[in-house]
């Protein structure tokens, strides 16, 4: 079958996780990745991992250090669709592979440039290490952890995968763009907007004051429900747990993790758990929003004491008979790739690796029925391909021919029709309709019911920028009018549970004979065949699915829930469609599309989504959720916290000469960084008295002023810095926009929000899209469609679409 990126040619000059998982993905679908190996080597490949995020592609090791290497890297340059590289800024124009010159050669190149901070602000020579962004920002210091009041290690991967995400959107888009107008573009994505993807707080209302910094542990209540930081739940432990949220411990002493915020869903779940009695008892019948502790606290208790009654699998096989209670297992990421519902919806491909030998690795990121992924070839030896590919006659740069259009925007002219309710789906509209696209968000009268939480952040982030219809699907005429859309679109979303789209008359099969090139994408949470296709799912029980909780959680700890998993499928889901609509721009195919919770979320941990014999374990935080290894971790200064970036053997070196201990690289507990690993405890121990003699600012400076990536961790919380620090406002990560929903907030309704999370020289994205309330623009689309204002009123005096309040 034809696939997508059939053609396209891509150098990938990227290391770590973000950049390679970007050039997988799109050799998975067919692009020829030609991976240069970078100036001195790249040490991640002895992460085991870079047996996945490296298959599919070609290897090829110059010498940077000669004229005629860099010459050849030019070469390869000239003749490329698209160059992807993770180098600090003016490290590329230094090789001679700046964009300038590669575009005069080149006019068709797209050049993707990946930094940690940006390309300009003092922040911009640090380099691209997750965690040194995840320190530097804030986030750290409001990540909930079981020490509290002091930062913890953020483990999960979201900040590369987020980016990886957002790469690969603006890259469809920039090929979009290509098509139309011949020309190809600089693009520049930061590790930093993946900070900003997950839950965290950002928004700002005009004139007001940014709060007190506060860890997780010291919010009240009431900021907790104002959404004002994600709260230190402890779910696992009754008497702090919210019984909407709660993990308790099963007879074989497993954990389940439950996430019911919608009434009904809580009251099914509490039905089937045979607690029904709870609504006739004064204490109780108001939960799980229950105002006195002491009564919370006594029916969590009796929660936790049914569920030791049975063994996690004999209440997932409850769950799956009452698919409305959203409860799953807390689980490794290796768990979850055995795990049958993962495997029945085909999501485990089989590699011949030559260092490995036969390999089960995680599969394709979206099932496409027309332009399927083709995954076979395993990651290549590093420079494997150099002889091949230099032998290679030079390729002639590109040549489009133009289809005509003048796009200002990257997805102007797309129209995506966006049927989906609560974060994770809806989050990948407001990503679209960033760059650019028409992104209608289709409601029910009765409103998606995460606008019931009108102070919740996440809401706000993932409703902005759309236009918003409220309409009734179950009607003829409400029917009639989406299908009047349907011709009009390019794209159609939707997050229901199957069934659901068939008895609506929305399903693919129908919406195609209207449509016939259309892109239609399924955004599930555990996809459409297995036992638990049925099922419901939330933040939290597929960050216990996918091995988010229990990674984050610290070696030998009870789990904590995760609150991370929405935004993480919504990016996810936005891929999605991105490669449903780079199939149709380079192929003219329209085609039904899967993408779900479960698969977007293991992505986020591809770092143990693999196995074969002999596969080293996951490298795990300790028990103080400090880090991942010695040098790699916090360490508590004479003031404060500052975290350490120092994984690779010469930043080892570098370091230790830089705090007077020469001789540790010598010794052979700590010689190379699998020794370091091994030894990491004894390590610690050696450096933990040394960060105690200076501050943490001290520190920073000094450190940094040798290029060892050291920054200070608990400087202040994550809105404080979106606002208050000179990086974000080097580089315009904030901007200002109104809405008249906030006008009781702020002069005008003015708040302030994200900017697009990547930066496009000829077509720039859409800055300050606000969020507008339901129904907001029904009027406006039934305009677009020739309906007159009072065919619009009755169509409201008839229940068949909802208008705003006038």
């Amino acid at each position: 079958m034809t696939q997508i990126f059939a053609g396209i040619r891509i150098i990938d000059l990227t290391q770590g996780m973000a950049g390679p998982l970007v050039t997988m993905i799109l050799a998975d679908y067919g692009a020829e990745v030609i991976r240069l190996e970078p100036p001195g080597g790249d040490p991640m490949w002895e992460h085991p991992a870079y047996l996945l995020w490296q298959r599919g592609k070609k290897s090829v090791a110059l010498d940077w250090n000669s004229a005629e290497g860099r010459a050849q890297a030019r070469k390869l340059l000239a003749g490329a669709d698209i160059f992807i590289e993770s180098l600090r800024p003016g490290e590329a124009a230094a090789l001679g592979l700046g964009y300038d010159d590669a575009a005069a050669a080149n006019p068709a190149l797209i050049h993707y440039s990946l930094s940690a901070f940006g390309q300009t602000g003092p922040y911009s020579r640090l380099k691209a290490y997750d965690g040194i962004v995840n320190a530097k920002s804030g986030r750290m210091r409001d990540q909930i952890g079981w020490q509290g009041l002091r930062p913890t290690f953020r483990a999960i991967n979201d900040v590369s995968y987020h980016s990886a995400m957002f790469a690969v959107q603006a890259l469809v888009a920039a090929l979009r763009v290509r098509a139309e107008t011949g020309r190809g573009q600089k693009l520049e994505g930061t590790l930093l907007s993946g900070v900003s993807a997950p839950n965290n707080n950002w928004r700002l209302f005009d004139g007001q004051e940014i709060p007190p910094d506060l860890y997780p542990g010291e919010l009240s209540k009431e900021d907790v429900a104002r959404g004002i930081l994600t709260a230190d739940r402890h779910e696992s432990d009754p008497y702090t747990a919210n019984p909407s949220q709660i993990c308790p411990e099963t007879k074989d002493g497993r954990w389940i993790m439950h996430s019911h915020i919608q009434q009904d869903l809580f009251e099914a779940w509490i039905k089937t758990i045979g607690f029904e009695w709870i609504w006739q008892d004064a204490r109780f019948k108001d939960a799980p929003r229950i105002a006195v502790d002491e009564d919370r606290i006594a029916l969590n208790l009796m929660i936790f004491e049914r569920f030791r009654e049975k063994t996690a699998d004999e209440w997932r096989e409850i769950y799956r008979r009452n698919p409305d209670c959203a409860g799953e297992t807390m689980q490794t990421t290796q768990e979850a790739l055995q795990h049958e519902q993962f495997r029945i919806n085909g999501h485990v491909v089989a590699v011949d690796d030559p260092r490995a030998g036969r390999m089960e690795q995680l599969g394709a990121f979206a099932k496409m029925s027309e332009t399927p992924a083709a995954i076979g070839r395993p990651a290549p030896e590093p420079g494997r391909h150099t002889a091949e590919v230099l032998a290679e006659a030079p390729r002639a740069a590109p040549r489009i021919i133009p289809k005509g259009g003048n796009p200002q925007r990257p997805l102007e002219g797309i129209t995506v029709l966006e049927c989906a309710s609560w974060l994770a789906a809806p989050f990948s509209g407001a990503l679209l309709a960033d760059l650019g696209a028409r992104v209608i968000k289709v409601e029910p009268l009765t409103g998606d019911p995460y606008r019931r939480m009108p102070t919740n952040e996440n809401m706000i982030r993932a409703f902005q920028g759309k236009q918003n219809l409220s309409i009734d699907l179950k009607s003829e005429r409400g029917l009639a009018l989406f299908y009047e859309l349907v011709r009009q679109s390019d794209i159609v979303m939707h997050n229901y549970r199957p069934g659901v789209p068939e008895r609506l008359k929305i399903d693919y099969e129908t919406l195609k004979a209207i449509k016939p090139d259309l892109v239609y994408v399924y955004a599930g949470s555990y996809g459409s065949k297995g036992p638990d296709r049925f099922r419901a799912a939330f933040n939290p029980t597929m960050g216990a699915f996918s091995g988010n909780s229990v990674f984050q959680s610290g070696e030998g700890n009870r789990p904590k829930g995760d609150q991370s998993p929405d935004p993480i499928a919504g990016s996810g889901v936005g891929t999605g469609m991105a490669l449903g609509l780079a199939a149709r721009v380079l192929t003219g195919k329209g085609q039904y599309i899967e993408t779900s919770m479960m698969v977007s979320n293991v992505y986020c941990n591809s770092d143990d989504a693999f196995a074969y014999a002999g596969k080293p374990p996951r490298r795990v935080p300790d028990k103080a959720q400090l880090g991942l290894e010695a040098t790699y971790r916090l360490y508590r200064a004479k003031d404060g916290w500052v975290f350490i970036a120092a994984r690779f053997d010469d930043e080892f070196r570098q370091l230790c000469a830089a705090l007077g201990l020469d001789d540790l690289p010598s010794d052979p507990r700590f010689a190379d960084w699998k020794s370091r690993m091994a030894d990491k405890a004894a390590l610690s121990a050696l450096l933990e008295p040394v960060f105690l003699t200076r501050t943490a600012d001290e520190w920073e400076r000094d450190l940094l002023a040798r290029d060892i990536a050291c920054v200070r961790a608990d400087k202040a919380s994550h809105l404080r810095f979106l606002y208050e620090d000179p990086q974000p406002q080097a580089i315009g990560f904030m901007t200002m926009t109104r809405s008249p929903e906030f006008a009781d907030k702020a002069p005008d309704g003015k708040y302030w929000r994200h900017a697009p999370v990547v930066r496009f020289s000829q077509t720039p994205c859409v800055v300050g899209l606000p969020y507008e309330g339901q129904g907001a623009h029904t009027r406006q689309i039934l305009q677009g469609l020739g309906y007159d204002d009072t065919a619009i009123d009755g169509l409201a005096r008839d229940r068949v679409i909802g208008l705003p309040d006038r």
